[in-house]
């Protein structure tokens, strides 16, 4: 038998697939097979997949963690109050007491010029007052918005590893522009400033505040990128067969990034009033090594082929798969190209051509869900959601950290589940679970009993972890072809990175206004979410582009 022959005799059986284009019908040769050559992880896949992951995703995911505690410190410090007894809260005024000698039982001798304590805020400004506090992590999903819609151009105009690459020198920037505000704007005396120290300490306090929006901006920037950059990356590196799990992989790594950032802000780390700004940095220099780590990668061999580089693709792909045996591959990649529509598809030829809109919708649904289920109501209130419902000093701490732990667990559970029950069953069984967890949520914050607001908040993390954290960066890449997958994919990433602007920005002001109940609008929309996707999402695990778009 010849070589030829071997390597394809794991094929599947050739048939005539019908391709629709935006215009007419592609019919592909009958020769046209698609390559199932058992291929697993080799050394070179597993290096890729850990330097992508490790300086994009991870970084992402420590953005997301880490600030959620930091708050307590830089909310009054945003405020024009940045001496370390200035706290409201009660961890913010445990840490004080701990590390920094504050006594709050008796100000006698320290109130003198009235900066001890953080002033409170007047009724009639707390709404604006919330949205003000909450300034920086608005700029860090704005700059995610704007990343994920401009990451197909990126995509599109370079190469994948230089479009990764500036995600990578964007995050490293805002990195670089994170230590500096705490430099030039800081009170670290002890105890009761006077005059002069105060105004001294304030006449940088606009340049800072402008620094740290725009390291954060810059931040959200390259996250949102990498939503878009990263896993298409992922899925044109992956075999076919292992395309779901790898892409999975940008997800994982996310929720290690926000866990590994929550641990990094205890007090007994960098959690203090002098260290935030490098809790909040120090993730750059993953961004800084993947600079250079990212050219000892190989191409995209799909990208190559897209250039007409058919014998660079062919070396890409033995590097990657450490194997002679790569031309049925390639001839299947040359192949899906070949039937791909040349001419560039718009953001609104997206909209308006009926083979691409259900596809459309439901991606935009799963990612816009993916936010408006509440998951970053908890990552990035969780310290002001446990201190009002009762936790005090560390305990909060310890909740906090929980909830990255079990997100951690139960993403590395997904990996086993994406695969073994597909995608459909992990999107619609836990969003009906965390729409009935919502309303226990909005029950028992009320009543003010702590330990089970955890233990509910554990449980939608896991049912979020198992599903809607990675199955919309997955489907995406399952329901398009090749041609059309970097604007779907942008569109995708920017409704999510939209839909969590809305939830960082109005999150805190319904909390304010009502409470518990703000669970009630999460509620809803899992709900409504839930209704369309059960008429209107395929199942796509395993399934040819075909067989997807005779669902619809």
């Amino acid at each position: 038998m010849s070589k030829t022959s071997n390597r394809l005799s794991n094929s599947i059986p050739t048939t005539t697939i019908r391709i629709s284009t935006m215009h007419s019908a592609v019919v592909a040769p009958t020769t046209f097979q698609y390559v199932n050559n058992h291929q697993g992880w080799t050394s070179s896949l597993i290096w890729a997949v850990l330097v992508v992951t490790f300086s994009t995703s991870f970084v992402m995911g420590v953005n997301i963690g880490g600030p959620n505690i930091y708050n307590l410190f830089i909310v009054p410090w945003a405020r024009g109050y940045p001496f370390p007894c200035q706290k409201d809260e009660d961890v913010a005024q445990w840490v004080a007491r701990v590390w920094w000698d504050c006594d709050y039982t008796d100000i006698s001798l320290w109130n003198i010029t009235g900066y001890y304590y953080l002033p409170p805020v007047p009724a009639n400004r707390q709404i604006s007052q919330h949205v003000i506090d909450a300034a920086h992590t608005i700029c860090f999903v704005i700059g995610g918005a704007i990343g994920g819609l401009t990451g197909q151009y990126w995509y599109s105009y370079l190469t994948r590893r230089n479009a990764i690459f500036v995600s990578m020198i964007f995050q490293l920037l805002g990195s670089i522009l994170m230590i500096i505000p705490l430099l030039i704007y800081h009170g670290y005396t002890r105890g009761d400033p006077d005059r002069n120290t105060i105004n001294q300490v304030l006449e940088n306090k606009d340049i800072a505040i402008a620094l740290l929006y725009i390291s954060r901006f810059l931040s959200g920037w390259s996250a949102g990128m990498c939503c878009v950059v990263s896993s298409i990356y992922l899925a044109d590196i992956s075999p076919r067969i292992m395309r779901g799990k790898v892409v999975t992989f940008h997800q994982l790594f996310i929720v290690i990034g926000v866990l590994v950032g929550q641990i990094i802000g205890v007090p007994w780390l960098l959690g203090q009033h002098d260290k935030w700004n490098w809790g909040m940095s120090w993730a750059g220099l993953f961004s800084l090594a993947g600079c250079f780590l990212i050219w000892t990668l190989p191409e995209s061999p799909r990208w190559l082929v897209q250039e007409h580089e058919r014998n660079r693709a062919a070396e890409s792909l033995r590097i990657l798969r450490q194997s002679n045996y790569i031309e049925a591959e390639l001839d299947e990649i040359v192949r899906q190209e070949a039937t791909a529509v040349t001419q560039h598809v718009s953001i609104c030829s997206m909209f308006t051509t009926t083979r691409f809109r259900w596809p459309l919708l439901t991606s935009i649904a799963l990612n816009a869900i993916q936010q408006l289920c509440g998951i970053n109501s908890v990552f990035f209130y969780s310290s002001e959601t446990f201190s009002l419902i009762g936790f005090v000093e560390d305990k909060v701490y310890w909740g906090i950290i929980s909830t990255g732990f079990i997100n951690l667990v139960a993403t590395i559970v997904s990996e086993k589940f994406v695969e073994l029950f597909g995608r459909r069953p992990l999107i619609l069984y836990p969003l009906g679970i965390i729409t009935f967890i919502m309303i226990l949520l909005c029950v028992f914050i009320q009543i003010h009993i702590p330990i089970i607001v955890l233990i509910l908040t554990l449980m939608f993390i896991a049912m979020f972890a198992v599903g809607l954290g990675p199955i919309p960066y997955v489907y995406p890449n399952e329901v398009f072809t090749i041609d059309v997958r970097p604007t779907a994919l942008s569109i995708s990433v920017f409704a999510s990175w939209f839909c969590n602007t809305l939830v960082t920005i109005l999150f805190p002001v319904f909390r304010s206004i009502i409470n518990g109940y703000v669970f009630l609008i999460f509620c809803v929309c899992c709900s409504s979410a839930f209704v369309l996707l059960y008429y209107k999402m395929p199942e796509t695990k395993g399934k040819k582009l075909s067989e997807i778009e005779a669902f619809w």
